[in-house]
């Protein structure tokens, strides 16, 4: 192997030596970048958990319990959000895990808002104990909902829905939407905001008896598509716990497969874009479910 170059009409060839060296000093540089990347990879991370563990701590109690996010899946929603940053944000669900999310956006700087929607008076009450003080309370709503319809009814409810012309693509303001999949009782506040990022990690659904997730990642496609067809940006939905067959049916169901972007663990990441079939919330038809 040489390299050789016209010089004066003549050629010349570098010399063995040289070349190695050559080799071996961009193999070296390679090498410091990747060690970079991880480095910067792995401070995100444990940023990540380090904030999470402290809001922990302020909630009480165990805080790590089933259905709480991986260590890369935090780190995708993490990654997510500072993306957007600042940015308006609504999240399904309630943890430690989650509120640090809230932290992130709002050290983002003006304009960051944050809500989260729980069933859970306990976890509400916690979280606004777990705020710190100063940390600008106006930029982080909580909200109470109550789910009426548990996983076990998510076959059920998705068949009717299909049948529903109600739940086909909204096209009006989600809170008129007469869709029972719709979480229509939800403040305005809710219903009524342009969000940038949408984060679905509860109800819990964890049992047949449990409230399902059927109603929050409807709402949340349903409130991406309004907002994205209002003024043409694109937003970000995540769905916590894919592994499962409600989040699963639904998420292909309403936020479709042609938008998934990013995959991580228990953690699907879709970006909804304006346009596509009028009537439909997906331009590939309705999942078959066998």
């Amino acid at each position: 192997m040489h390299l050789s170059g016209v010089v004066g009409g003549g050629s010349r060839t570098m010399p063995p030596r040289r070349l190695l060296t050559i080799v071996i000093v961009a193999f070296c540089a390679l090498s410091f970048i990747k060690l970079l990347l991880v480095t910067s990879s792995s401070s995100s991370s444990a940023a990540a958990a380090r904030s999470a563990h402290r809001l922990g701590s302020a909630w009480g109690g165990n805080t790590t319990g089933r259905g709480a996010l991986a260590a890369k899946e935090l780190l995708l929603l993490r990654s997510l959000v500072a993306a957007r940053a600042p940015c308006r944000l609504l999240v399904f669900g309630l943890s430690p895990q989650l509120l640090a999310l809230a932290a992130a956006n709002s050290a983002a700087g003006d304009g960051a808002a944050t809500a989260f929607v729980t069933d859970s008076a306990e976890d509400a009450g916690a979280a606004r104990r777990a705020l710190p003080a100063g940390s600008g309370g106006a930029a982080v709503a909580i909200h109470r909902a109550r789910y009426r319809d548990a996983a076990a009814e998510a076959w059920p409810l998705l068949r009717r829905a299909r049948d529903s012309p109600a739940c086909r693509r909204p096209t009006g303001a989600v809170r008129k939407s007469g869709c029972p999949l719709a979480l229509t009782s939800l403040p305005r506040e809710v219903l009524d905001a342009q969000w940038d990022v949408v984060v679905v990690d509860g109800p819990s659904g964890a049992g047949p008896e449990e409230p399902g997730r059927m109603g929050t990642i409807y709402t949340a496609a349903a409130l991406a598509r309004a907002a994205a067809a209002a003024d043409g940006a694109k937003v970000d939905v995540a769905v916590h716990d894919v592994d499962r067959t409600v989040e699963r049916w639904y998420a292909w169901e309403y936020l479709c497969e042609d938008n998934l972007v990013a995959a991580k663990g228990r953690l699907w990441h879709f970006r909804v874009a304006a346009g596509g079939p009028p009537d439909a919330f997906c331009s590939t038809g309705p999942v078959q479910i066998l």
